[in-house]
């Protein structure tokens, strides 16, 4: 489930409108970045932070909530930790509960905070308010009504938080092709993040790639764009996505702290931004695929790829992959240059409208940069150990996985924003 989680934080495939959160005083000016000018478009190069070290929000290290995980009860009426299981995204209702998308049990799930089960939505099957594949994306709209975004292109089923079918609707998916293939790229195979008006990104990729011989590290291009309701494309431009090392079948392509390019939208009005990871450099287009400016801020201190970062990959993916040779694969890492994490890990837009940016691929472990939409650098936070599913205005759910149980926690923890 680690790898699982990864591709859930390098994708950050959160979906939420802009809400009025209360920001806190705002922090004095300091002469710490600078706005210049090219072809019309600022660049926004930040040197230091608004607030420093101690001045900035702050995330509690104790839970407000835990759902799942294993506190020696197991089998209990109240034990969850046999339900929470391959969760993609959980989202806060009004109310406090917590909707929660398992792709594996194909379905919906509604916690209270105390870890009760309030309610089940949807199952696999091809009736009203079934799943074909499985939940991929989950939203919640403003009325708590819920939105479960089926994978490859499904039905999109709205509910209410009782698990009540409202409507359903389909992607064209016919149409969609159609607009989305070209000579030089192939049409999407899903959706990466769903907006709140219903419009979707997508990713994709060459139609004439080819992967390089053994032993090379390479980055297959991907092309984002976003996808509106009458299959209108709106193109963010070729980026290159993440590293993979080519070798025979038998041996996986994984690299530990892989560098790849990153798609993430969110704000009102709506923004989305883009990046290769490897520099600190992120652009910030409108939602019609208009560049509005470049973001860039002083490279975090660099940190090498370890030893323990190369057991953690084994680790996280032997018990899933029987018949890769990774013994293979750990003597092509020994034999690797030395190589660096990348400047950028993830990055994702909280409730508010604001980027939080994972610096040198720490997205599990904290060290989270955040930037208003104007591109400033507001302050570095570090929220506990996992991989963040939501930030709202005073509260941020994250995932945890514990490597040697194989079992999943989803935690709220408190999101301080006055310091």
């Amino acid at each position: 489930m680690a790898s699982l989680a990864h591709r859930l934080g390098t994708l950050a495939t959160l979906a939420m409108a802009a809400v009025a959160c209360d920001r806190g005083p705002a922090p004095d000016p300091v002469a710490g970045f600078l706005v210049r000018d090219s072809a019309g478009i600022p660049i926004v190069e930040n040197h230091t932070p608004e607030s420093g070290p101690g001045e900035f929000w702050t995330v509690g290290s104790e839970p407000d909530f835990v759902i799942g995980g294993y506190d020696g009860t197991l089998g209990a009426a109240d034990d969850s930790s046999h339900l929470v299981w391959g969760i993609l995204d959980a989202v806060p209702l009004s109310d406090g509960r917590v909707a929660m998308a398992s792709f594996p049990r194909r379905e919906v799930l509604v916690f209270e905070r105390s870890g009760t089960l309030s309610a089940t939505i949807g199952r696999q099957g091809h009736g009203p308010g079934e799943f074909a594949i499985g939940p991929e994306h989950l939203q919640v709209l403003p009325g708590d009504t819920i939105v479960v975004w089926d994978a490859g292109f499904g039905r999109i089923s709205y509910f209410d938080p009782s698990g009540r079918l409202l409507r359903e609707r389909q992607i064209d998916l016919g149409a969609l092709i159609e607009a989305t293939r070209t000579a030089d790229r192939t049409p999407p195979e899903s959706v990466a993040q769903p907006l709140p008006d219903g419009s979707f990104l997508v990713q994709m990729y060459p139609s004439d790639w080819q992967t390089p011989d053994h032993g090379v590290i390479y980055r297959q291009p991907v092309h984002y764009a976003r996808i509106d309701s009458d299959n209108s494309v709106f193109s963010f431009g070729w980026w290159a996505g993440r590293e993979h090392l080519s070798g025979p079948p038998s041996v996986p392509g994984l690299l530990p702290s892989a560098a790849t390019s990153l798609v993430a939208a969110g704000g009102n009005p709506l923004f989305v931004y883009t990046t290769n990871g490897d520099d600190y450099e992120i652009r910030q287009f409108s939602d019609s695929g208009m560049l509005q400016r470049v973001v860039r801020r002083a490279a975090p201190p660099s940190r090498p790829v370890t030893r323990g970062d190369v057991e953690q990959i084994r680790k996280g993916n032997e018990a899933f992959t029987p018949h890769f040779d990774w013994s293979a694969w750990e003597r092509i890492m020994a034999d690797l240059p030395r190589r660096e994490r990348p400047a950028i890990g993830a990055f994702t837009v909280d409730s508010a409208g604001y980027l939080w940016v994972a610096d040198r691929g720490t997205w599990q472990e904290g060290g989270w940069s955040v930037f208003n939409p104007e591109g400033r650098w507001i302050g570095t936070t570090r929220p506990p150990h996992g991989a963040i599913l939501w930030i709202g205005c005073d509260l941020i759910i994250m995932s945890s996985v514990d490597a040697e149980l194989g079992i999943e926690t989803i935690a709220g923890h408190r999101l301080n924003r006055t310091k």
